[in-house]
């Protein structure tokens, strides 16, 4: 190539014509509406305007990247489409549930976006039932569906655990429930997300963070909803969570007509958290009325045989004879007496004993041999002299006597 050839003129495109480019392909490429199939993510409920705006994704596989499509709902579509979803009461778009919407594909602000006009609630609610079918599959293969269901409930359960969104009407329900009985609770609450992307991890952790409060029982509560607003609680992760858990796991999660994933696992399942909290309560108050009725029982019992004891004594002390007493006390004065004269018997001899005791040692006395003229020869040191030879020649000695002492001096034999 030349080098006039590198610098030729080539088509060179503004900004404006390029866009307006884009948009024409994909107006020809997308002439009529279509539906699109992903998950709901970052939904933004209506705006001022009445708008509403989230993101269709979809995993290309499990490891790798996220393809995402902006979805706008117009205030118009969106009168019709909620319009239309009338008749699916179980239908709410939320996050993290599969829809299938239709609508007209556009590009604009550099990107490509759907402009939703309608969306399809029977694939949602398909979609769901056959998850749920799956999950409960699963876990009965594993042996899961009853694991939680085996572990013995306290007789009285105190100890409280709590798996709720803290401060919501369903913490508000179970909490006052609770505390209006009257009974002393000890309630540990695990916050948590109960609806949206990941709440399910989020209540994992929370029932994770219980197991080291000790507690007796935990309550997983959350207030109503409807099916899709729920499908968190039809999680696999969630239901494995309670199946395994070492404390009773008890639901209460606001629906009257179907149940969740949760629902079979658990070790019972109520529509509400209030009855579910109802239910600790009726439990912890049966065990304390079944202990005061045992302890008015056992002290009926008691004060019933001590009565019965009482009768008997009584009974007893009348017929015992006046001359029987009588004869009682005399044999008792007699005994007393015995005792007083052996008493002093044993005191004379051992008074005896002691003078005798005395006599020998006045005897022995090294006063009176002094008197009766012996004495007691030592060296001046204090050495006591038996024989001569324990005094060397100019070694002095210390003679005592009854009156004295004497000092002197041994001399060598002449």
């Amino acid at each position: 190539m030349s080098q006039a050839a590198l610098f030729e003129p080539e088509q060179t495109l503004g900004v404006g014509e390029l866009v307006a480019r884009v948009t024409k392909a994909v107006a020809a490429a997308f002439p009529t509406e279509v539906w699109v199939r992903g998950e709901v993510h970052g939904l933004k409920q209506a705006n001022s305007n009445g708008h509403v705006y989230f993101e269709l994704s979809e995993r290309n596989n499990r490891r790798g990247p996220t393809t995402t499509l902006n979805v706008a709902l117009f205030r118009l579509e969106r009168q019709r489409v909620l319009k239309a979803l009338r008749d699916y009461p179980d239908f709410h778009l939320a996050d993290g549930i599969e829809v299938r919407v239709r609508g007209r594909i556009q590009f604009g602000y550099g990107r490509v976006s759907l402009v939703m006009t309608a969306i399809d609630p029977i694939h949602t609610l398909g979609k769901l039932a056959a998850d749920r079918q799956r999950v409960l599959q699963a876990l009965r293969a594993d042996g899961l569906l009853d694991a939680n269901r085996s572990i013995p409930l306290p007789v009285l359960p105190l100890r409280i655990g709590l798996v709720t969104s803290h401060g919501s009407a369903a913490f508000e329900d179970a909490v006052q429930e609770l505390r209006a009985s009257g009974i002393g609770f000890e309630v540990r609450v695990a916050d948590a997300r109960v609806q949206g992307t990941s709440a399910d991890l989020s209540m994992v952790r929370a029932l994770t963070a219980l197991r080291a409060e000790r507690c007796d029982v935990i309550l997983l509560v959350r207030g109503g909803g409807s099916r899709t607003d729920l499908v968190a609680f039809d999680s696999e992760r969630l239901a494995r969570a309670i199946a395994t858990s070492p404390v009773p796991v008890l639901t209460g999660v606001g629906h009257e007509i179907d149940s969740c994933v949760v629902d079979d696992v658990a070790h019972a399942a109520f529509k509400t958290p209030t009855a579910c909290a109802a239910a600790v309560v009726e439990r912890a108050r049966a065990a304390i009325d079944r202990a005061e009725a045992a302890w008015t029982h056992t002290t009926r019992v008691a004060d019933e045989h001590l009565a019965r004891a009482e009768r008997r004594l009584a009974a007893a002390g009348s017929r015992v004879a006046p001359g029987l007493l009588h004869h009682a006390e005399r044999a008792l004065d007699d005994h007393a007496r015995h005792v007083a004269r052996a008493a002093r018997a044993a005191l004379d001899r051992q008074h005896a004993r002691c003078e005798l005791f005395t006599a020998r040692a006045a005897a022995a006395d090294p006063a009176r041999l002094f008197a009766r003229g012996w004495s007691i020869t030592r060296t001046a040191d204090g050495r006591l002299v038996r024989f001569p030879a324990d005094a060397t020649p100019g070694t002095e000695l210390v003679t005592t006597l009854g009156t004295g002492q004497v000092r002197s001096e041994v001399l060598p034999d002449a």
